[in-house]
């Protein structure tokens, strides 16, 4: 029997936090909680914040609480660590917006099992739908097709990985987290894999909406374009983290690299050039890139913040 605890990382969480818990909590062995140092709990300890995170409790989950804010990594870590020392063969993470199908778990144990019986034991899963789209993925494995740059949220990763590529690098703070991850688990052999028929619903930035000006508006016939934007701030985080990925890796993962910068520079130019804060992200992703070549990782400074915010 194969024991799956689930990790899901808290930040000023609102109400869909208890309806994630109450969604996994039946589906694996135990659910660990761990809030990334909310200031509401400190600055209202009796509100909203409190009031969620007693709610998963009162479901059976277990609370582990932050003094600080140390960002997602040392969130999932303190998390992952926690789960292992239960003895749990595989750890699920989550963010506090991911709904899980009722038999996610039961789904991805038995692919372990079907992985494991063709040879492939150093593993890590993710689902086959986000939001009804299907996920990346690229090549197979022994007939099993491999996740391209799965996302952390639904990801299950079995204690052999962990015990061969470490925790998650909390210099990244968040973003690229779990990306960072994938690539260092791949240099060890460890393989990424789809679930066939599970699926998680999870919110991939904020809806944005773009309404071209009169010279083009008769390329898109007077329609207006319809995104999903992060918020402005992540554009350092993602700037600077991938920036620091691509010469980590470039050498041995070069087609990740190739494709990731085409994806990249879509999204985050899409919202650099028609988003809303147009001046702030532009600014933040040059602030991104210039600390990757200086080398200064964790939390952005609170000047470029400042600066970010006065420009919104």
């Amino acid at each position: 029997m194969t024991a799956v605890v689930a990790v899901v990382a808290s930040f000023e969480p609102a109400p869909e936090l208890v309806d994630v818990v109450k969604r996994v909590v039946g589906q694996v062995e135990s659910v660990i909680v761990v809030d990334d140092g909310s200031p509401s709990l400190v600055t209202s300890p009796d509100g909203g914040v409190r009031a969620v995170l007693d709610g998963c409790v009162a479901l059976g989950a277990s609370l582990l609480e932050s003094p600080s804010n140390d960002g997602i990594a040392a969130a999932l870590n303190r998390g992952v660590s926690e789960a292992l020392a239960r003895g749990a063969d595989a750890v699920l993470t989550l963010d506090q917006d991911t709904l899980l199908d009722d038999d996610y778990v039961a789904r991805v144990v038995d692919h372990l099992a079907l992985a494991t019986s063709v040879g492939l034991t150093r593993v890590m899963f993710s689902p086959s739908m986000i939001n009804d789209d299907v996920a990346p993925f690229w090549f197979a494995a022994r007939g099993l097709t491999l996740a391209f740059e799965p996302i952390q949220s639904g990801l299950v990763i079995t204690r052999d990985v962990f015990d061969a590529v470490g925790l998650f690098d909390e210099d990244l703070f968040i973003d690229c987290v779990e990306t960072e991850f994938y690539l260092r688990a791949r240099a060890q052999g460890a393989h990424a894999l789809i679930v066939p028929g599970t699926g998680i619903r999870h919110r991939l930035g904020r809806p944005a909406r773009w309404t071209p000006p009169w010279p083009l508006r008769r390329l898109t016939r007077g329609a207006t374009i319809e995104f999903s934007e992060d918020a402005p701030f992540r554009h350092y985080y993602i700037a600077r983290n991938r920036f620091v990925l691509y010469r980590r890796h470039a050498r041995s993962e070069p087609l990740w690299c190739a494709v990731s910068i085409v994806k990249d520079v879509v999204s985050r130019g899409r919202a650099m050039l028609i988003g809303t804060e147009r001046r702030a992200r532009v600014y933040l992703t040059c602030a991104g890139i210039a600390a990757a070549c200086r080398g200064r990782m964790g939390p952005i400074p609170d000047r470029t913040r400042r600066r970010a915010e006065g420009w919104s």
